[in-house]
């Protein structure tokens, strides 16, 4: 890619996380009119918008007629054209859902030349059905496979160069150094649904299996893949076959193999003692030096994430570097294929190695869910800034990823992008989904958001989850039906849009929020925290939103001079304007439970509150009791003053052994009774 083109895409693959997908695309697909990319190959397999409005429905679980347990591939690339030869060998159960039996086993196989294909040991017939891009394999004695058996099915096969293939859906991809790069280059590129045009498989997300890769090339090219390196073997002709096995159950979407005369730099991984894995980089002789400087770098970011996520769960973490390649990278298990022009860019870097857990350990159930894996993998790039940089990192992040509202796809919902007319890929997935992660991390506070990654990993480590699942994990970690969270930000349209009123009476301050959101998306309800400031001192307070427009009062401790709504930047929002009034009128004698101050508060607080005169028999004074809940409405903290006479009193309030977090305390005092939030930071 020339250099003018390179210095203009950069930018905007960090601007949007959606160009990491689409926009590169455009750029070297503009490219390949001129260059004349090998073959006459213009396009990548990841597709348009157009291409993905246009493809045939996903399946779901319930359409399976297979379950594979394990992948045995052997192709052979000759490396000088687009050929790939193979030969299939799966082991498949037959699901219960076949009932009384069936007299066919439909495999994925989109233009493939198939010569034979044998089940235990038996020749079948291959009938092709081209509008679910599948072959059923037929058993010539009209044999039933009964649910719950187990077969061996292989399948040999061709995929001839220059065929023509729809949008970008080639699966495999050649080009020839004649274009500028180092050497002849082969590479897979899968998601979501284009394995099928380079091996016959069982071509869904959620029918994870074992895998052996066997590629053989000549002799001086490199074949990465998925997994350990089992042997490099010199064979006949001068070629030599790379042996890979994925022990961990994988994907076929996420099987991977990339061709070319690359160098390899290592760099050790101690994961627990005893415990050492490999990173690499394979890449073009010129780049060996800079990517070899960088993996400290990214070893870095292995450590980073393993401390929140987990630890790292695969054999090694490899990375290759390509170019032409439509996109910024590709989270391929264990053998990431990056852009070669972002190898080192630590935005793209740290998202694909997310994946590893997010979408590739723990991979999305279906396509509509798709927002598990990239909203989960881009919230990680926030949290790499957050551990280089503390919470100002984070905040300078996520204000940055904030600007991307503009995009259309932000107004719909989380799930399932493609019933509302967007791409599987848009940046409703990624930007939004990101910050939707975020708001559920200031809901729920730090300690309770990294449980609720670490169950929902372990829970569903090596398999598939649903939107769902990941719920359910929320649930049971928080201890609450976190429903009402998951139908506004996951399942519903946009985001709230506040208006915020400040009103000083002279000794009361009145907040005001409205919502002023389009009347298309519904209102939200949601905890909320706003700053008071005044000359030299402020103070923060909890609220609980959920109405068109609602009015808080409260009784600072000094003169307010303005209002801050979510000061520290948890909540995906916008705030259209703000107003502040001044109005100095008496005050009526009433019960006042004030704001505690200091707020946020350590280890105690003072809790003030006023008993007024004319109280019905205030001439022995009032009982009052103070109690402290938790988020989940638990009581931690309870307290008896006994009968109080008018005036001002207080209590004061020993946090203890609490955590971190939001507080709502209320005072009973006779009949009456009132209740604010306070906050807790250890």
């Amino acid at each position: 890619m020339p250099d003018f083109l390179v210095d203009s895409v950069r930018p905007f693959v960090r601007w949007h996380a959606l160009l990491k997908r689409v926009s590169v695309l455009t750029v070297l697909v503009v490219m390949s009119g001129i260059c004349g990319w090998g073959n006459g190959q213009t396009g990548f397999s990841k597709q348009t918008l157009s291409d993905r409005k246009s493809s045939s429905p996903f399946s779901t679980p319930a359409d399976s007629g297979i379950d594979v347990l394990h992948y045995d591939l052997a192709i052979t690339l000759g490396m000088t054209d687009g050929f790939l030869g193979g030969r299939m060998t799966m082991q498949v159960r037959i699901p219960p859902a076949a009932g009384g039996g069936t007299d066919r086993i439909p495999v994925h196989s989109a233009q493939l030349d198939i010569d034979s294909a044998f089940v235990n040991g038996t020749r079948c017939t291959v009938e092709r059905d081209s509008v679910h891009e599948k072959v059923a394999i037929v058993h010539p004695a009209g044999r039933l496979f009964m649910p719950g058996e187990s077969l061996t099915v292989r399948i040999d096969y061709r995929r001839l160069p220059g065929v023509s293939r729809p949008g970008s859906r080639w699966g495999y991809y050649f080009f020839l150094d004649t274009l500028g790069i180092p050497s002849n280059l082969g590479y897979t590129m899968s998601e979501p649904s284009d394995a099928r045009y380079w091996m016959p498989c069982h071509d869904e997300p959620w029918d994870k299996a074992t895998a052996e890769l066997r590629i053989t090339v000549p002799s001086g090219y490199v074949a990465a893949s998925n997994g350990k390196l089992v042997s490099v073997t010199p064979g006949p002709a001068g070629n030599v076959t790379w042996h890979w096995h994925e022990s961990h159950p994988i994907a076929p979407y996420l099987m991977s193999v990339t061709a070319s005369r690359f160098t390899v730099a290592t760099l050790p991984f101690v994961r627990a003692p005893g415990d050492t894995i490999p990173l690499q980089y394979y890449v073009w002789p010129p780049d060996s030096l800079e990517t070899a400087q960088y993996l400290p770098t990214v070893r870095s970011m292995v450590e980073a994430l393993s401390s929140l996520l987990g630890p790292y769960p695969f054999d090694k973490y490899g990375m290759t570097a390509v170019v032409p390649f439509g996109y910024g990278g590709m989270e391929h298990q264990t053998i990431t294929t990056l852009n070669r022009y972002l190898k080192t860019d630590e935005q793209v870097v740290v998202h694909e190695l997310a994946h590893q857990w997010w979408g590739d350990l723990v991979t999305c159930a279906t396509w509509p869910d798709i927002w598990l894996n990239e909203s989960f993998a881009s919230y990680s790039e926030a949290l790499w800034a957050e551990h280089k940089g503390g919470r100002p990192a984070l905040k300078s992040y996520m204000e940055e990823a904030h600007l991307h509202f503009m995009y259309s796809s932000w107004e719909g919902a989380v799930y399932d992008p493609v019933t509302q007319g967007f791409n599987l890929f848009d940046d409703v997935v990624y930007g939004k989904g990101s910050w939707v992660l975020h708001t559920l991390r200031g809901v729920v506070g730090d300690s309770l958001f990294f449980r609720i990654l670490r169950e929902y990993r372990a829970k569903h480590s090596g398999g598939n989850a649903t939107t769902a699942d990941f719920q359910a994990a929320v649930d049971s970690v928080t201890g609450v039906a976190m429903d009402w969270f998951f139908q506004q930000w996951i399942y519903g349209k946009g985001w709230p849009i506040y208006g915020v009123r400040q009103l000083w009476t002279g000794d009361s301050l009145i907040v005001t929020l409205t919502q002023e959101q389009s009347l298309d998306w519904s209102l939200f309800t949601m905890p909320l925290t706003l700053k008071i400031h005044g000359p030299g001192r402020d103070t923060t307070v909890a609220v609980q939103n959920s109405s068109q427009s609602q009015s808080y009062t409260f009784a600072p401790s000094f003169v307010p001079d303005s209002v801050t709504l979510d000061p520290d930047g948890w909540v995906l929002k916008q705030i259209d304007r703000t107003v502040t009034a001044v109005l100095k009128t008496a005050s009526p004698g009433s019960f006042v439970l004030e704001q505690n101050y200091p707020n946020p508060f350590n280890a105690s607080t003072t809790i003030r509150y006023t008993v007024p005169a004319g109280t019905e028999s205030s001439h022995t004074g009032v009982d009052v009791t103070l109690v402290v809940f938790d988020l989940l409405g638990r009581e931690v903290y309870r307290a008896v003053a006994g009968r109080q006479p008018p005036g001002v009193s207080s209590f004061e309030f020993e946090a203890r052994a609490l955590s971190s977090g939001v507080y709502y305390y209320r005072l009973d005092i006779g009949t009456w009774r009132g209740t604010r939030a306070m906050v807790l930071l250890r």
